[in-house]
């Protein structure tokens, strides 16, 4: 089985690393970027199986990257991380393409490598 490739898109370092760490360690293969400018060059250079992406970034935010991968016609599963809880966002986020969201401050490490898992189609076992 090849291993997942994900790409992390989060301007705040400890969070990146954290999730690079955790994601790292459960076996997928991790890129990391800090602003929304980035992630979509990245994107246009490689594929990747997952995008976790924060709404709140420099350069280019979140919403814009979900706009401009649609556009793109870039198709990659994308899972939202960010501060903010409002319904609105979240709304508007699903509406660009996201397929799942979390809350950081609301949602450990453990409970993210189960929505990548969920979002990448590993079947769920007691082994892993």
């Amino acid at each position: 089985m090849t291993q997942k490739r994900i790409l992390i898109a989060e301007d705040e370092k400890p969070m990146a690393n954290a999730l690079s760490l955790k994601l790292g360690s459960a076996g997928y293969e991790i890129t990391l970027v800090y602003d929304g400018e980035a992630a979509i060059a990245v994107l246009n250079e490689s594929k990747y199986d997952l995008l976790i992406l924060d709404l709140v970034m420099p350069k280019k935010d979140g919403f814009f990257v979900l706009a401009e991968l649609k556009k793109l016609k870039i198709a990659v599963p994308i899972i939202v991380s960010s501060n903010l809880s409002q319904e609105e966002d979240i709304r508007r986020a699903k509406e660009l393409g996201a397929s799942d969201y979390f809350i950081k401050s609301d949602t450990t490490l453990a409970e993210i490598v189960e929505k990548v898992k969920l979002a990448l189609g590993v079947q769920l076992t007691a082994d892993n």
